[in-house]
């Protein structure tokens, strides 16, 4: 069997991690950090991820190691219903293609052959029914495939609170948090695998930081029970709601329990729901929670029909049909967490691999065809003149399995926990292991710890990939070559993306090594390992590492480059500079940059949707700010630059919640809050609640960031800042709502607290 693995991303402005693909047989394995702009990466590099059923995510639970996750369930989701739907087409097809003769017939060979199968086996001294199930010809058994993902504590959290926008039946998704599966116990100094399939097994390394900060608990009030058991069919204790009994009856370990119950229902919910969009239920149009889509049934025809509530005036009490909403969008308050420091990593191993069995001392030893299987599976047959035969006979000897770890340490603070991590020293984890993928913080590969431990393990082939080491290349190929040549013809407005293929200049410190006599690899796109039969590297003969923008700027033709040149020259003419001058526009500097015209999902050529608007004396806006947003702003300014845009950022306004217009939010508050305010406010991990008797002239008052969204955005944002202390409480989240419930128009007012703020607009019915 072939095995390699092969990296899909380093960190670049655009990825902000390092993520890999493990291929064993017809299986594929997903390693890393499942970051922003990683479905954009194999797009761009034509890397299928559709046959992807297990997704193992290193690091710690935050955005930047899980913020394309959502993403990739999506695309993964509707891949594998579009996948099922054809493999039923083509079943359907096959049979109706078949005539009853050719069915027969084939049916009949079938069964001869099973007939002549199970014979040699019996006179091999096997049992028919445990060696070789008959073979099928008929109807497909066509089943969902889940997608299970494995990660740190928090992770459920972090999916259930997407329950909003996020909602597909194409594949169930399982969600392992090591806080739940624990480790298998240490027995006589070696550990069994945590997971296994048939191809792989997997020890999960979680890893602490070596100073632990203790988190205060601010913990919301438990949710409503009938939030889960009118939703879910399982019975909470009673007691939830008072405290009294709670402490009394429930220990700290019974609550957390019930809150990941929760949370796991959620995402049941989300991914493997029986609801259906064409199931309706009737209800009184008072009760109707609006805005919402409404049909009532027409009493000539019995047909339903579309029905428009009136704008102004008491809504009729008539009957009207509505859809249900999914069960896991009707829990409305998660149950809170708090952030975990705890770092994700792995070690994947192959099982031994069975020497190949020689057909030629099979045949001299005159042992049927039909029986080579169950030599290779370990058992003795008799041959055909009636001598017992054994596997060592026709096998050559078997072979360890070999294997990788990857390892991830997001800053010098895991490196003791790492290296006393008792796995290194089991025979039965490390005894055929091949190579190592470090994700490595900044710095992190400079430790004379961390080099020791490399030294240590010399025999092992390293790869490292981390910020200080690998070049900030080109990331979106197509997307770049074409503005390199847009950059010819309009160097005013198409910049070249910000970029580097050299590895980044670090300066000297005290603690620091230098990496010049390190025995490693350095980690870049592309970079394959191959771990079975044999450890090989390969680079990609036909993919280059980096953009060759010489060849790029030869693609353009000279007439093009003159023509451009006489067109750039008739606008920077004075007669046209003083016309537009003379029209008097307001704000005649203000620069509009679309960051992001795609939709739906990210593509080679279009990120999703994101729209700059810098006003010079006024500040800058962003208008939606899908995923990959910060990267494209990270290309389009260097270091310096970008901070001076996220100083003057005043607000984001997003549009709806889809999720390809809002993904981005939760990396760009993040950067704005790094370049505004003093980490050290926010040592505790947690975003703590603002006051809420503050004022809202008081709220504004302090350097925050305005965001104008509806109120599934601010709840979805309110959730997770419990996971990672992002800067929710450097916002002043303006909820953007209907002026009536009623009223289907879509006009809206802005709401900060219950409060009405700003203006109401309103929009015409289109």
């Amino acid at each position: 069997m072939h095995s390699y693995i092969q990296l899909l991303s380093t960190p670049t402005a655009d990825t902000t991690g390092t993520a890999l693909i493990l291929s064993a047989g017809a299986q594929r394995y997903l390693f890393g950090n499942i970051h922003e702009g990683l479905q954009r990466t194999c797009i761009q590099r034509n890397i299928k991820l559709s046959k992807t059923t297990e997704v193992f995510i290193t690091g710690t639970t935050e955005w930047k190691n899980v913020g394309g996750l959502f993403g990739l369930i999506l695309t993964l989701a509707d891949a594998n219903a579009a996948a099922i739907m054809s493999e039923a087409e083509i079943a359907r097809n096959k049979e109706k293609a078949a005539n009853p003769q050719q069915l027969a017939a084939k049916a009949d060979k079938l069964a001869k052959r099973e007939a002549l199968k199970k014979q040699v086996l019996v006179e091999a001294g096997l049992d028919p029914d445990d060696h070789g199930a008959p073979e099928k010809y008929g109807k497909h058994q066509l089943t969902l495939p889940t997608l299970t993902i494995h990660g740190g504590e928090n992770l459920t959290h972090t999916i259930a609170t997407g329950r909003r926008f996020i909602f597909r039946k194409g594949m169930p998704v399982d969600i392992v948090e090591q806080s739940e599966a624990g480790q298998s116990e240490l027995t006589a100094d070696e550990r069994d695998p945590d997971w296994k399939d048939d191809f792989v097994q997997v020890w999960k390394l979680p890893i602490e930081p070596s100073m632990q900060i203790q988190v205060p608990d601010v913990s919301s009030e438990p949710p409503r029970k009938r939030s889960f058991d009118e939703f879910a069919g399982v019975d909470l204790p009673s007691p939830l709601n008072d405290a009294a009994s709670i402490e009394h009856s429930y220990t700290a370990e019974d609550l957390k329990a019930m809150d990941q119950e929760m949370r796991r229902f959620v995402v049941t919910e989300m991914f493997n729901s029986q609801w259906r969009l064409d199931a309706l239920f009737e209800a009184s149009l008072p009760d109707v929670k609006m805005p919402t889509v409404l049909w009532i049934k027409n009493k000539e025809t019995n047909n339903l029909q579309r029905y428009y509530p009136p704008e102004e005036g008491p809504l009729p009490d008539i009957k009207v049909f509505v859809r249900r909403p999914w069960p896991g969008a009707l829990v409305e308050k998660l149950p809170s967490t708090k952030p975990c420091k705890t770092a994700m990593s792995y070690i994947v191993r192959y099982y031994p691999r069975k020497g190949k069995l020689n057909p030629e001392k099979a045949k001299a030893l005159n042992v049927h065809q039909l029986v080579w299987s169950a030599l290779k599976n370990g058992v003795t047959v008799m041959s055909q003149d009636g001598v017992p035969v054994a596997p060592d006979m026709v096998l050559e000897p078997t072979r360890k399995g070999g294997g990788f770890a990857m390892v991830d340490l997001p800053t010098k603070d895991y490196l003791t926990s790492m290296v006393n991590r008792p796995e290194w020293n089991m025979s039965r984890v490390m005894d055929g292991l091949q190579a190592i993928i470090w994700n490595l913080g900044p710095g992190v590969a400079r430790d004379p710890v961390m080099q020791a431990f490399i030294q240590q393990h010399s025999e092992l082939k390293h790869v490292i990939s981390a910020p200080d080491i690998s070049p900030n290349y080109i990331t979106f190929d197509s997307t770049t070559a074409l503005v390199i040549r847009l950059n010819q013809i309009d160097s005013q407005h198409y910049q070249i993306p910000i970029h580097s293929n050299i590895s980044p200049i670090v300066p000297p410190s005290d603690d620091a090594v230098e990496m010049k006599d390190l025995e490693y690899v350095k980690a870049t796109r592309d970079l394959r390992l191959q771990l079975e039969p044999d450890l090989q590297i390969q680079e990609s003969p036909t993919k280059q590492p980096f953009l060759d923008t010489r060849s790029v700027l030869e693609l353009t033709p000279k007439e093009i480059l003159e023509l451009s040149k006489r067109a750039r020259d008739d606008v920077a003419s004075s007669q046209l500079m003083e016309r537009l001058t003379g029209q008097n526009l307001p704000s005649q500097d203000a620069e509009v940059i679309c960051l992001g015209t795609g939709s739906s999902a990210p593509s080679k050529y279009r990120n999703v949707s994101a729209t700059l608007l810098r006003v010079p004396g006024c500040g800058s806006y962003l208008f939606d700010c899908g995923e990959g947003t910060l990267g494209q702003l990270r290309r389009l300014y260097n270091s310096n630059q970008l901070d001076g845009v996220l100083r003057d950022l005043k607000a984001i306004w997003i549009s709806h919640m889809h999720a390809d217009h809002h993904l981005g939010t939760t990396s760009v508050i993040k950067a704005w809050r790094e370049a505004n305010h003093d980490l050290s406010e926010h040592q505790n991990g947690l975003d703590l609640p603002a006051q809420s008797a503050m004022s809202f002239v008081e709220a504004i008052q302090e350097k925050k960031l305005f965001l104008f969204a509806g109120e599934q955005m601010i709840r979805w944002l309110e959730e997770y800042s419990s996971v990672e202390a992002y800067g929710y409480d450097k916002l002043i989240a303006i909820k953007t709502q209907p002026v009536a419930p009623k009223a289907y128009r879509f006009s809206s007012f802005m709401d900060w607290r219950g409060a009405q703020v700003g203006f109401t607009t309103h929009d015409p019915i289109m």
